[in-house]
């Protein structure tokens, strides 16, 4: 996607006040700070100049949204640390409820100046982003899902079930499944996932996937041995990963596929999980990947902020990437194989295997 940089022309004033600029997180030089000549002044103003500045629009203000956006900005911070000499990163936090909190954050925070803005987080957010008249539209590259074609300016990087569904449903189809069963738990993210792949196993045009709807616990046992009973010897599991902890005891003999929506759970709650397949984040999967290294967080995360602080860290390489141009068409991501199409990634998410309480890459 091209990203169209000759705009419509903005007044920028040419002398910012002190307060504004510390306000917009730049290093303000005060009337104290020791002379310089013309010539260092000119070369510091080309370099600053030659800079990126990148805008990372984010919900730190929203109590419900704060750990999500604090981990998604910590985990573009570590890439952009890692470019000091060539970017220059300003926060805009948001957090009121409703369009208008996330539009004002956009003019208030993005001028002329701004090459590339990382954000907003959240779907409502995204939406109302980019539905909004901007007095500057400068390029974007949103963090949630759209569900149409952003407008010509911006572009859409997000983690979906949906692909997770269809990786794990082709990755039972190579093992060679039999008699597949598709498991749904409860909840909106389960139904994602089932419905994700018998839409793909539909279209592969594969063997009967049968589906069932996992009841109260204590039907549990009865059903399995049903499937049994049925020479069931695969499992699509969709569902909470509380729910396959516990069901786990019952799938003895069967193998266990599922997708990031079951491994949110602690490492405790995944001791019984050895041989259970996932597609996830490489970011998880294949976590001692080299060019994953660098980007390290300083805390160990759970899976849920894993996948959120990847997201950071794929938004900050991809607009690095792009610098003034377009984005990559192709990339390979922390959240996944990723390609451009009409304005959005598409990602290709990885397929591992557990052992050891966490997921590693098939074949290693």
């Amino acid at each position: 996607m091209k990203h169209p940089f000759s705009l419509s022309v903005v007044a920028v004033l040419a002398a910012l006040s002190g307060a504004a600029k510390a306000q917009s997180g730049e290093r303000v030089i005060t009337s104290e700070s020791p002379a310089r000549t013309v010539a260092q002044t000119g070369a510091a103003t080309d370099a600053a100049s030659a800079r990126l500045r990148v805008v990372l629009l984010l919900p730190l203000d929203n109590a419900l949204l704060k750990r999500a956006a604090v981990t998604v900005r910590d985990g573009a911070n570590v890439v952009f640390a890692t470019r000091k000499n060539e970017v220059i990163v300003s926060e805009c936090a948001y957090g009121g409820a409703g369009a208008e909190s996330v539009v004002a954050a956009y003019e208030r925070c993005v001028d002329a100046r701004t090459d590339w803005v990382i954000g907003p987080l959240g779907r409502a957010d995204v939406t109302a982003l980019a539905l909004a008249k901007l007095a500057v539209a400068r390029p974007t590259l949103m963090l949630s899902s759209l569900g149409t074609v952003p407008p010509n300016t911006m572009a859409v990087l997000a983690p979906d079930l949906e692909s997770e569904g269809e990786a794990i449903a082709q990755q039972a189809m190579t093992d060679a499944c039999r008699a597949p069963m598709l498991v749904e738990g409860s909840g909106s993210l389960s139904g994602r996932v089932a419905v994700a792949v018998a839409s793909y196993w539909r279209d592969q045009k594969a063997i009967k996937l049968r589906q069932a709807s996992l009841g109260d616990r204590g039907s549990w046992r009865k059903a399995t041995e049903g499937w049994r009973r049925d020479n069931v010897d695969c499992v699509i599991f969709a569902g909470a990963g509380a729910v396959l902890s516990e069901l786990r005891p019952y799938l003895r003999g069967m193998s266990v596929y599922m997708t990031s929506a079951s491994y949110e759970v602690a490492p405790d709650r995944t001791t019984d999980w050895t041989g259970l397949r996932i597609a996830d984040a490489p970011w998880l999967v294949d976590s001692e990947r080299e060019d994953f290294v660098p980007y390290a967080p300083a805390e160990k995360l759970s899976p849920t902020l894993g996948r959120l602080y990847a997201l950071g860290v794929d938004a900050a390489r991809l607009v690095s990437a792009a610098a003034r141009d377009s984005l990559p068409r192709a990339f390979d991501g922390a959240i996944g194989q990723l390609t451009l199409k009409d304005g959005q990634y598409r990602r290709q998410p990885m397929v591992g295997e557990f052992r050891d309480r966490a997921p590693v890459k098939l074949g290693q």
